[in-house]
């Protein structure tokens, strides 16, 4: 599928850089209003399995996420409004699932999980500003919330770190 409302598989590894099934998945929606978005990020969901989910670019009002996370056969979820057509976040994760919400923005939802074999693991997912002007200040959130870091830490997310048209068009 692609276009607009593309669903990308970004990066699946854990906090020693093996991919492992119980590490945190991070996905960018790119709007959740269409049909077969939702099926593709469901299709995604259950081939990765993931225990813990973030997804950047819902595009939709948290009152309305409900229904994407009852589809999505997630328990848990804390989801932020989009600002107008662009934005929003979402992070869910599985019934049993120990997921204690940190602090959240519009640009970042940061969680502390505490995995099967009782290691922590502080899991940010991030957003960064499509503004290059505003790019700066979600990167202060992110200097904050790495201060608080003791535990291994994953973080990702679409951090916007395309700066001039030139580059986006080297990597295509």
């Amino acid at each position: 599928m692609e276009g607009q409302n593309e669903v990308q598989k970004i990066k699946t590894q854990g906090s020693n850089g093996e991919n492992n099934e119980e590490s945190p998945t991070k996905f960018n929606c790119r709007g959740l209003r269409y049909p077969a978005t939702v099926l593709e990020l469901k299709q995604l969901l259950i081939a990765n399995n993931p225990d813990v989910v973030f997804l950047c670019e819902i595009k939709m009002h948290s009152n309305n996420f409900t229904c994407i996370q009852n589809q999505c056969r997630m328990a848990e979820c804390l989801a932020v409004s989009s600002e107008g057509h662009s934005g929003g976040l979402a992070m869910l994760w599985k019934d049993g699932v120990n997921v204690t919400i940190q602090n959240y923005s519009s640009h970042h939802i940061d969680s502390l999980v505490r995995m099967e074999s009782h290691n922590n693991i502080r899991f940010t997912g991030f957003y960064g500003h499509a503004d290059l002007n505003l790019r700066s200040r979600p990167w202060d959130i992110l200097r904050i919330v790495r201060i608080s870091v003791r535990e291994d830490w994953i973080l990702g997310g679409d951090f916007n770190a395309v700066t001039y048209k030139a580059q986006k068009e080297r990597t295509n």
